[in-house]
């Protein structure tokens, strides 16, 4: 009886290990992920990006429309502001149907936009800052010409045979249509109960 508790003990504490593990990898990935997106290394960032988005979007495509957003834009430019890494956090590791593998990182994600040839009265600022609003950011003027945005941002690594086994990710946005006809709809159901109840703890943490 002895034997066989210490074994039951033995296999719980191995699958600890190996989900804590899994969790490891993916804090790290995500983390790296959001630096080299910080660095403009948009080919080391879609190496790390979930392989069937590429079914869907070229990946030359992909990367030209990163640099004509955040490089060669004379209309305005977006920086993202350096964030403290221990703000990272990631959830539990899920089994969803087919055996894949999913989990959840969240990060306050902090951007600033540039507008290179307009300035803003007060009217234009408050319209600009609805709209941000409305989109689930917080938003301020820095100065007549500057913005800044911060929002709660969630990034889904997956584990499955279009992987080979291996952490990929994508960013949790529930209204882009590539998104939906990737993720499946179970872990979509999760995805969105997951962030929902952060953004209801963010609330309730800020009163």
């Amino acid at each position: 009886m002895k034997k066989l508790v210490f074994l039951f003990l033995l296999i719980c504490s191995g699958f600890l290990w190996a989900q804590s593990a899994d969790q490891k990898k993916i804090l790290e990935d995500t983390r790296l992920f959001i630096s080299l997106f910080q660095k403009k290394d948009y080919d080391g960032m879609l190496n790390m990006t979930h392989p069937a988005i590429f079914e869907k979007v070229d990946r030359k495509a992909m990367t030209d429309g990163f640099k004509k957003l955040f490089e060669g834009n004379d209309e305005f430019q977006i920086e993202m502001v350096d964030m403290d890494k221990n703000t990272f956090s990631v959830s539990d590791i899920f089994t969803a149907e087919d055996n894949i593998k999913y989990a959840f990182t969240v990060y306050p994600m902090k951007m600033k936009m540039i507008f290179l040839k307009e300035k803003f009265d007060e009217d234009k600022k408050n319209m600009m800052l609805g709209i941000l609003v409305a989109q689930g950011m917080k938003a301020k003027f820095l100065n007549d010409t500057s913005l800044e945005m911060s929002k709660l941002s969630m990034i889904l690594a997956l584990n499955d045979k279009t992987t080979g086994n291996s952490w990929k990710y994508l960013n949790y946005d529930e209204a882009n249509p590539l998104y939906a006809s990737i993720v499946p709809t179970e872990v979509m159901k999760k995805a969105k109960e997951y962030y929902a109840n952060l953004l209801i703890k963010q609330k309730e943490n800020a009163n």
